[in-house]
């Protein structure tokens, strides 16, 4: 699944491009674009990549993305065949110059966009019905009202960052190259030396650039995103066990066993009966 640069064309009338989003499936493949990007989960819910991240989103998520942030949405359509609904707002950098962001009042918006570089869900507030509202006004007081939520967002109490690690400034294109070879291949047997040559340093260079964006080894990442695919698994699946561990990329069930409860808290069975649990109607 390799990033693709979209190219986004904003109408002639304005700078700011507001687009609401009603489909059976998201569509969009892993794809990053100089634009930020604020996104409302009205219906659906499936695994959000963002960066090196991959997670599960549901309705009511709010995502506010950086410039060039590789991103997808992907879905698990209802039984019911219900579509899924998303409000997203789309702009360059430029609309909140740096001069803009610089004056005292706005100070909060720059730490917001800041943070944006690495993704900021929101959650457990009505910020989305807010966002949803903007869409009803006019053109002009679409940006008045656009600044006011982000105002409000920049002072949220509820806010989680879902990438580790910025894009690189000074080597975009290799990030993204690393990051969807990972999230193309992170189930299969990969090979040190194959990413390195992917991103075009030999094994040592790669292992120290790759450690110096995310903090992280290269195994100790993948290994992250396997254990993120067995959640999912375990959740939206009746796959016994032992087969998702072999499905994810492990080749070692004692080992799976380890690393789950290392980083999850509990054991795989634990935490499928713990989620399988119902809360009875009243």
């Amino acid at each position: 699944m390799k990033a693709v640069l979209e190219h986004i064309e904003p109408r002639r009338s304005t700078s700011v491009l507001f687009r609401e989003i009603s489909k059976p499936n998201f569509e969009t493949p892993f794809h990053y674009h100089p634009e930020l990007e604020l996104t409302y989960i009205e219906k659906g819910r499936g695994v959000r990549h963002v960066g090196m991240k991959m997670e599960e989103f549901e309705e009511g998520d709010l995502v506010f993305l950086g410039a060039n942030l590789p991103h997808c949405w992907l879905n698990r359509p209802d039984e019911d065949g219900s579509f899924v609904s998303s409000y997203v707002i789309q702009f360059h950098e430029d609309v909140f110059s740096e001069s803009f962001l610089k004056l005292p009042e706005f100070s909060v918006l720059k730490a917001l966009f800041s943070m944006a570089n690495l993704g900021v869900k929101f959650k457990g507030q009505n910020f989305g019905q807010e966002m949803k509202s903007i869409f009803k006004k006019d053109e002009s007081q679409r940006i008045i009202a656009l600044l006011q939520l982000f105002l409000k967002l920049a002072n949220a109490e509820k806010s989680i960052l879902l990438d580790v690690a910025p894009v690189g400034k000074s080597n975009p294109d290799r990030f993204h190259l690393v990051f969807s070879y990972i999230i193309e291949h992170f189930r299969e047997q990969i090979s040190l030396e194959n990413v390195a040559e992917i991103a075009g340093l030999t094994t040592t260079s790669f292992c120290r650039y790759f450690k110096n964006i995310t903090g992280k080894t290269f195994f100790e990442v993948i290994l992250e995103y396997r254990i993120e695919a067995v959640v999912q698994l375990l959740v939206t699946s009746n796959k016994r066990i032992n087969e998702i561990a072999f499905e994810t990329g492990f080749q070692d069930i004692p080992y799976f066993n380890r690393s789950f409860k290392k980083q999850i808290g509990m054991s795989p069975s634990q935490f499928r009966e713990i989620r399988n649990t119902r809360i009875p109607a009243v």
